[in-house]
């Protein structure tokens, strides 16, 4: 059964007769449904599942998307973790029932990023419940950035096999561009958990940069202690 969705003469929403009407970029979109003559071809289920990791993924990352994508994503009519999906699907590979992901190219940035990135320093884990990554190079140049440009830590901690769900967590933007390292505490319930760990830029929100991120950096990966 259809819902309308702009009066008689607008679009409807659903299944209505042999056409599905759905709302695409704010446009009323019609189109035959067709049923597929084999919906579970291992081609088929492949693609699902790689779909499905990203998009797992981008769930865990929720609250960092909605801060770096969100712009973006709006300016192409979607959403963050649509977005984060469309960036990284191409990182899966593998068979079905053995799909994985390369953690090291991992965008969490916008595609079209440009804000000067920085220089680390390897990821260092030796405090407990603490992320630590020094900061080799700001590269610092005020024709291009700011020393108040914010540098974020963002820890992904994977599914494992001891039931815990992938989540992250974010650090809170108070380590600068000129800062000599940037921490991220973990919650408690993470010791042990291994995590994989990303940075990046966000402008100055005083510059005329606003608003503007650097691309993703992998920071590497290692167990919480």
């Amino acid at each position: 059964m259809a819902k309308e969705l702009m009066g008689p003469n607008g679009g409807w929403l659903n299944k209505f007769g042999k056409t599905v009407g759905f709302r695409w970029k704010g446009l009323d979109v019609f189109r035959v449904y067709v049923k597929p003559n084999n919906p579970k071809t291992q081609e088929q289920v492949l693609n699902r599942e790689r779909f499905g990791l990203v998009g797992y993924i981008g769930g865990a990352l929720h609250d960092v998307l909605t801060m770096t994508m969100r712009a973006f994503a709006g300016k192409h009519h979607t959403v963050p973790q649509a977005q984060f999906v469309k960036q990284n699907y191409d990182l899966t590979s593998g068979t079905v029932g053995n799909v994985e992901i390369d953690y090291e190219l991992l965008s969490v940035t916008p595609s079209d990023s440009r804000l000067t990135p920085i220089a680390l320093g390897e990821l260092d884990t030796s405090v407990p419940l603490t992320l630590t990554v020094p900061v080799d190079n700001s590269y610092l140049d005020t024709n291009h950035n700011s020393a108040n440009d914010k540098l974020y830590l963002v820890a992904l901690a994977k599914k494992d096999n001891n039931g815990n769900e992938a989540e992250a967590v974010v650090s809170d933007g108070t380590a600068k561009r000129t800062s000599q390292k940037v921490d991220l505490t973990v919650p408690s319930y993470w010791q042990g958990r291994f995590v994989e760990v990303y940075a990046f830029m966000a402008a100055d929100e005083m510059s005329v940069r606003a608003g503007q991120f650097s691309r993703t950096l992998y920071c590497g990966s290692g167990r919480v202690a």
